[in-house]
C-alpha cells in the first residue's frame, strides 16, 4: 500500500502531466465511436500488408511474417481511421475556433 501523497509535485507535473486540448479530446471520442471502421480496414488491408512486409529480410519463420503482417494491418488501419477522424472534425473545429468557413459551405 502507498503511503505518500498522491498528489503531483509541479515538477512532477510538469514532466508526466497532460492536459488534452478540445481538438485532440473530439478526435479521440470520434475515434471511439467509430472503432468498428478500423476492425473493418484491417480486413481490407491484407494485400497492403503483404506488399508492405514482402520487402523485409531476417524472417525465419512464416509465422514471425505473419505476426509482422498482422502488426502492419493494425498500423495501416489505425492510419485510415486517423485520417477519418481528422476529415470529420478538423473543419468544425476550425470554423468553430478561427471561423475558418469551407468554400463549399460560402
Amino acid at each position: 500500500m502507498r503511503e505518500a501523497d498522491p498528489t503531483l509535485s509541479p515538477l512532477q507535473q510538469a514532466l508526466i502531466g497532460y492536459e488534452q486540448t478540445d481538438l485532440e479530446k473530439r478526435l479521440i471520442e470520434w475515434m471511439k465511436k467509430n472503432w468498428a471502421q478500423a476492425a473493418r480496414g484491417m480486413v481490407y488491408a491484407r494485400k497492403e500488408a503483404e506488399e508492405t512486409v514482402s520487402g523485409v529480410g531476417n524472417i525465419r519463420t512464416d509465422e514471425g511474417k505473419l505476426v509482422l503482417e498482422v502488426a502492419t494491418r493494425v498500423a495501416i488501419a489505425e492510419r485510415e481511421l486517423v485520417a477519418r477522424a481528422i476529415a470529420d472534425v478538423l473543419p468544425a473545429w476550425l470554423e468553430e475556433h478561427y471561423e475558418l468557413t469551407p468554400k463549399a459551405r460560402k
